[in-house]
């Protein structure tokens, strides 16, 4: 079974071609706010690297979501089209589980992606992966809250300090990730839309005026 894995939730892109069980392919580059300049580009390197034809994918995993409103949906558009293109039903991929699958830790696990200045998207799961506080857009004082709670292991994609706790930086471990969702429910691509867990500031602007 040959898979293809794309993330462009945060400043990173990864694209990867993995079958059975083995990377054949993956590229992470470091371009914020240029996704939509590289990430076609990208996919279509990963596919040659691995030296498979793009009719050759049998499953397609795409991070939906939280995360950077506009990578999120130069992802989200990708995966649909070529989803469309080859027949192929969608997995989408949570950035926060993501991130937590990729920890060696066992036990408890809090996910954090910044979100703005003042507010974070997080998600806290135990050390089967399974959700214990559920993914959220919030703020400082409620992840304190929630630190003094669980006092889980801090991980995220990002260099942050929450209250002088420091994150632990992950990569992500797309084969842990691909194995953990390969059982998780495919969708139609028609029905896959990003996961942005708060609407865009423009639009909630937009909202209180109306």
């Amino acid at each position: 079974m040959i898979s293809l894995f794309i993330d462009t939730s945060c400043k990173n892109v990864s694209i990867s071609v993995v079958k059975d069980n083995e990377i054949l392919s993956l590229i992470t580059k470091d371009i914020p706010n240029m996704h939509s300049v590289y990430t076609t580009s990208f996919l279509k390197q990963a596919l040659d690297d691995a030296k498979i034809k793009p009719n050759e994918v049998d499953n397609i995993y795409v991070v939906n979501g939280p995360g950077s409103f506009t990578g999120l949906r130069i992802g989200v558009t990708i995966a649909k089209t070529y989803g469309f293109l080859i027949d192929k039903y969608i997995t989408p991929v949570s950035s926060l589980k993501a991130i937590a699958l990729s920890t060696k830790h066992k036990g408890i696990i809090m996910s954090i992606i910044p979100a703005n200045k003042t507010h974070y998207y997080i998600g806290i799961y135990n050390e089967l992966y399974e959700t214990i506080y559920e993914e959220q857009f919030t703020n400082i004082d409620t992840i304190n809250e929630l630190i003094t709670k669980y006092h889980p292991y801090l991980v995220g994609v990002d260099e942050l300090n929450i209250l002088d706790n420091q994150i632990n930086i992950i990569s992500l471990d797309i084969l842990k990730i691909i194995n953990y969702y390969q059982n998780q429910e495919k969708i139609n691509y028609h029905k896959l839309v990003p996961n942005y867990l708060k609407l865009p500031q423009a639009i909630e602007d937009k909202k209180v005026k109306e």
